[in-house]
């Protein structure tokens, strides 16, 4: 690791023994010196018990990658060795905690790395410490942590007095005590490694996915929240109603995600913005909710958290496979679907969804997955400057002697909305069919003949909007990043983008290039616009966290253009640029012995 000015570093331990906290403390510590960091987190859906772990790269760039072999780990429990030591880097450190694993353990399994035991008790024992719990090893071993990345123990000790402040400055110099007990244990015993962290000193934004997309949507004007709590979209309900009072929204945490769709259907209809979130599971629920909001013309934003399925499925793990899922629906109705690529997309998509639900007065819905939302990471700073809000066709009054039409035949296909209770505006907001001024099919006097008519020309004044976004730029094509010549380019959306980044970055390396086409729009998709790039490509591997190619089908549907090879990833686990890079190469070894056959 000689001269090295980033590390790979993970923690492991059973779930209740704080590896989240650790990683905090970690995370927080090199964000706040300027550094940046990626982090994934990997656990169980367990409350307590269960195997759980961190890695997270850290260095002074921009990080793409949690990589795959660390060079520094913690182990907190005796499960922890047979799972990590193998994967530790030739040359790494291993931090571990003597209270419950042996030295012998870990030497079994590598003789080619460092290892280190902290013996908790006899440390605080030794040091005279009392009121202490053993879970508190978490603290030391970030002690240990920070001492051996030679990072400022005085940024993590500020922070661990504004962690623990409310519960008492008794707590915060024990916890202090702790970490140096650690800090300095390390700094005496161990042999310190050649790595030089040095960020730029400017501090950094460290959030996870969820609360990039709460903090966009209240930056977006939202005002309404309900939800009801499935992983991994809670994160987003506990962001929001930690800014409810500050901000003056209102967020309710209600009984199923039937009750959450409707709520926000109604809350949208009073002309307030308004958004739910939930996983696959739950958007199952939401879907008739979703009709709804359609054919009423009243615009809400859906927050739809991919994990593992079908059903239950392996709920706190990674896939992308719920595009159609997204795009379901009884009948035909105009939506749109949008998918972040990172923790800064996450923030502007949010609000922008916000601007297209009441623009052109339908259901959005903002597609993450399990690590987007879940995992943390550093920004350097997000512009509120950027977010505009765009309410469309809300009218504040109706001075019309006409009598108002809600649902208003227009050239667009969006019609002017107004506020309930507005006056000279009164109107009906069905689910049904309905004609201009929102009267059911079955009360219109004139007769079947009439109601036919009425019906063609409503619903095809809905699906109008479709091709508005489009014409409007509202709804954009791909963006190709990268050298336009290059011989292969990858096809990614949602959290594949940084992995392919870091992909091409380690293809660089080895004097290979690849550029990348990335879709944030997955419907509308502009058609002729993103044909002219996928055909100026030489050739297209996607990759996604699917079996069956879920953005290829889409790309299919709505192009005509079908992609033919891919690199998939299915088992829950987040891809790395390591993963890519070595499926690529056996595309190559395949291909090359087809030849030859």
């Amino acid at each position: 690791m000689t001269n090295k000015n980033n590390v790979i570093v993970r923690i492991a331990g059973a779930a209740g023994d704080g590896i989240q906290s650790t990683g905090e403390l970690l995370g927080k510590t090199c964000s706040r010196m300027g550094l940046h960091v990626l982090a994934y987190n990997s656990f169980q859906s367990a409350i307590r018990g269960g195997h759980v772990w961190l890695q997270m790269a850290i260095g002074p760039d921009k990080q793409y990658d949690h990589g795959e072999q660390p060079e520094v780990v913690l182990l907190f429990n005796k499960t922890s060795p047979a799972v990590h030591v193998p994967d530790v880097k030739q040359g790494g450190t291993i931090f571990y905690n003597a209270g419950s694993i042996k030295k012998e353990e870990i030497e079994s399994l590598r003789s080619d790395v460092n290892c280190y035991g902290l013996d908790f008790k006899a440390m605080v024992d030794t040091a005279g410490l009392t009121n202490v719990n053993s879970v508190m090893i978490n603290v030391m071993l970030a002690g240990a942590m920070v001492q051996t990345l030679n990072l400022d123990p005085k940024v993590t000790l500020e922070f661990i007095k504004h962690k623990f402040l409310k519960k008492g400055n008794e707590v915060v110099e024990l916890n202090n005590a702790i970490f140096n007990l650690g800090f300095e244990w390390t700094k005496a015993n161990t042999k310190p490694l050649d790595l030089k962290l040095k960020g730029d000193n400017n501090p950094k934004l460290f959030m996870s996915g969820n609360d990039a997309i709460g903090m966009g949507l209240v930056a977006g004007g939202l005002k309404f929240y309900a939800a009801y709590p499935m992983s991994p979209a809670t994160g987003i309900l506990h962001y929001v109603s930690t800014l409810a009072q500050s901000e003056k929204l209102i967020v309710k945490q209600v009984e199923d995600e039937l009750a959450a769709i409707n709520y926000v259907v109604g809350a949208g209809n009073a002309g307030v913005r308004a958004a739910t979130g939930t996983a696959g599971g739950g958007f199952c629920l939401m879907v008739e909710g979703q009709g709804l909001a359609a054919m009423a013309e009243v615009p809400v934003v859906t927050v739809l958290v991919q994990r593992g399925g079908p059903s239950t499925g392996v709920p706190t793990k990674v896939e992308q496979a719920d595009i159609n899922l997204a795009m379901s629906g009884n009948g035909e109705f105009p939506k749109f679907v949008l998918a972040p690529k990172d923790l800064e997309d996450c923030f502007y998509q949010s609000a922008r969804a916000l601007n297209i639900a009441e623009k052109y007065q339908v259901p959005v819905i903002l597609m993450s997955d399990f690590f987007l939302s879940e995992h943390f990471g550093t920004v350097d700073d997000l512009d509120f400057s950027k977010i505009k809000i765009e309410r469309g066709k809300l009218m504040t009054s109706w001075n019309s002697s006409e009598k108002y039409k809600r649902y208003a035949y227009t050239e667009d296909g969006v019609s002017p909305r107004v506020r309930p209770g507005t006056p000279g505006a009164m109107h009906t907001v069905v689910s049904d069919e309905h004609n201009e001024y929102g009267h059911l099919m079955s009360d219109v006097e004139a007769g079947l003949p009439h109601a036919r008519e009425a019906r063609v020309k409503m619903h095809a004044k809905r699906m109008r909007k479709v091709q508005l976004m489009i014409e409007n730029g509202d709804a954009k094509p791909p963006v190709l990043e990268g050298d336009a010549n290059a011989k292969t380019t990858f096809v990614t959306w949602g959290s594949t983008y940084a992995y392919v980044k870091s992909a091409i970055s380690l293809l660089e390396k080895e004097g290979t290039k690849a550029n990348h086409l990335h879709f944030t729009d997955i419907y509308p998709i502009p058609r002729n616009e993103t044909l002219a790039l996928l055909k100026k490509c030489n050739r297209l591997i996607s990759v996604e966290a699917n079996m069956c190619n879920a953005l290829c089908r889409q790309i299919l549907t709505e192009t005509g253009f079908e992609i033919t090879e891919h690199i998939n990833r299915w088992d829950g686990e987040p891809f790395t640029g390591e993963y890519i890079v070595k499926e690529l190469k056996k595309k190559s070894i395949a291909e090359k012995q087809l030849v030859n056959a």
